[in-house]
């Protein structure tokens, strides 16, 4: 039997509105939909564009990569199995300590397991919410000994002693599996428990949320100082959801990845399977175009007027220019520039390829086939420039440079 005393407080406990839990989840999703639409999450450019926790970078003045390492996750298990992990901790959290003082704890344990990563693993990129959610276990933790003599025993057996196996669990599996960096899971579990050691929660009945001390009776009054304790809690919130716009604000004007594009989609889930990166993709995609325009225009150029030039050399140069032409409708966006160079270098291997068919039916080279493979020709130097250039002004931010021939 639940004693009625009990019962009051779990009926006010479970009757508080959860939102901030489901906000910060709506935001891990929007993030991972744009990273996919920008080259994929498991994409090493996008991932530096977006904001992941790297050392080097934060060492120069990129301090937003403390915050927003906290929404980003690298492939669709990692943002699988935390969002399940928020979405079941969350909500008890957010029900006991009220949504300022939850929304506190998340994204200061958060930063707090970006700073572990920092301190322990230098070298290698992070990202995840799992440094955060270990701070929501963590908060539990303590919570059920800190509160263990006012609320029911049930509960405090379910979030006090109850969670430690759960924290144990996930730590030896982190530890058990390469890759998976248990120090930003240790910072947040320390900060969760260092925070709910000082942090008081919302107490049922004292909250927004509060109910009737009984039928038709009045609700019960704050305690002295909760109201000031309230606007406090929700000052800091406010300063903390402005840091994370403004650092993403910084990740916009910063922005050096992939350019947004629905044709990145495909590409970033291919990755899953172990296939080429973008840059490889993209420099393979580039390589083919430019070996079969090569033997073309150098094919063409070699042919006279009149000539009638053998049919199986005209399909071998038709063939080449139709794998170019499936890669560069396959190559995945990095910028806008290197977006330009692609659709010139596709219209031009198309126009190539109609010019050898239209030989072919002619059965040799005429004068105006002639005029036209001069024209493309040209096309393509101006092409190949316009691309040197932009190699040599941003080809290196994604690790892209040219290679002097033999």
């Amino acid at each position: 039997m639940v004693e009625e005393r009990d019962f009051e407080f779990l009926h006010a406990l479970w009757s508080r509105r959860v939102i901030v839990t489901y906000v910060l989840f709506a935001i891990n999703i929007l993030v991972f939909v744009l990273m996919e639409l920008a080259g994929g999450t498991t994409n090493e450019i996008t991932l530096m564009a977006f904001g992941v926790k790297s050392n080097a970078e934060i060492n120069q003045g990129e301090i937003w990569r403390l915050i927003t390492p906290i929404f980003i996750h690298i492939g669709l298990l990692h943002l699988f199995f935390n969002s399940y992990a928020l979405w079941i901790v969350g909500p008890q959290v957010e029900k006991l300590y009220g949504g300022a003082r939850f929304f506190i704890l998340y994204v200061v344990t958060g930063i707090a397991g970006v700073l572990g990563s920092y301190w322990r693993h230098p070298e290698s990129v992070s990202a995840g919410a799992s440094g955060a959610i270990f701070g929501l276990f963590g908060a539990l933790l303590v919570f059920g000994f800190k509160y263990r003599n006012s609320i029911p025993p049930f509960f405090q057996r379910a979030v006090g002693r109850g969670v430690l196996p759960v924290i144990v669990i996930n730590l030896i599996i982190g530890f058990s599996i390469p890759g998976i960096d248990n120090s930003a899971h240790i910072g947040g579990l320390i900060a969760g428990a260092a925070l709910a050691a000082i942090v008081p929660y919302e107490r049922p009945g004292r909250s927004p949320y509060t109910l009737p001390a009984g039928e038709g009776g009045p609700i019960h009054p704050l305690p002295r100082g909760e109201d000031g304790a309230r606007a406090l809690f929700r000052f800091v919130q406010a300063l903390l959801a402005v840091a994370i716009a403004a650092s993403f604000y910084e990740v916009a004007v910063h922005y050096n990845g992939p350019s947004i594009s629905f044709r990145n989609v495909s590409r970033s889930w291919t990755q899953l399977l172990g296939s080429k990166s973008s840059k490889e993709e993209f420099v393979a995609a580039l390589n083919g175009a430019q070996q079969a325009l090569d033997d073309s225009v150098d094919a063409l150029s070699s042919m006279s007027p009149l000539a009638k030039p053998a049919p199986r050399e005209l399909a071998r140069l038709e063939a080449e220019l139709t794998n170019a032409i499936d890669q560069l409708n396959r190559a995945p966006s990095l910028s806008q520039r290197a977006d330009q160079t692609i659709r010139e270098l596709r219209e031009l291997a198309q126009s190539q390829y109609a010019l050898i068919a239209d030989i072919e039916r002619s059965g040799g080279m005429t004068f105006e086939h002639s005029r036209h493979a001069k024209d493309n020709a040209a096309r393509y130097d101006n092409a190949l420039r316009d691309f040197n250039r932009w190699v040599e002004t941003e080809g290196a931010k994604f690790g892209i440079q040219l290679r002097k021939r033999p």
